[in-house]
């Protein structure tokens, strides 16, 4: 397949959040299954170490922008009405980047 086929991009960005997530969520309930935190304290310490809140934060980047190229292109592929489409990708992109700012804000508040 050609880099510059239509589509090809975002496909592949689909598949590899895909299998990030996947071997994420793996990867946590293990965690949570073995060691699994006991109070809010120790669950904050847990998520507070750089070798659970980095994979976090890349999950949590990896599942918007998953979300946003499945979105982007159920509404391009069946909204007709342009102005329709551009205000449900605007709200569909800004709602986008209030959850990443919320997780963010979440994530360095557990580091801190």
């Amino acid at each position: 397949m050609s880099w510059r086929a239509q589509g090809f991009r975002a496909w592949l960005l689909q598949r590899l959040t895909a299998i990030y997530m996947l071997l994420f969520l793996t990867w946590f309930f293990f965690s949570l299954w073995f060691n699994s935190p006991a109070d809010y304290i120790e669950w904050r310490t847990w998520l507070g170490s750089t070798t659970v809140a980095i994979p976090v934060a890349i999950f949590f980047m990896a599942l918007l922008m998953h979300a946003w190229v499945g979105m982007r292109d159920v509404i391009i592929d069946y909204m007709h009405i342009v102005a329709l489409r551009l205000t449900l990708l605007s709200i569909v992109g800004l709602t986008l980047l209030y959850m990443a700012l919320w997780v963010m804000q979440v994530l360095f508040r557990a580091v801190l």
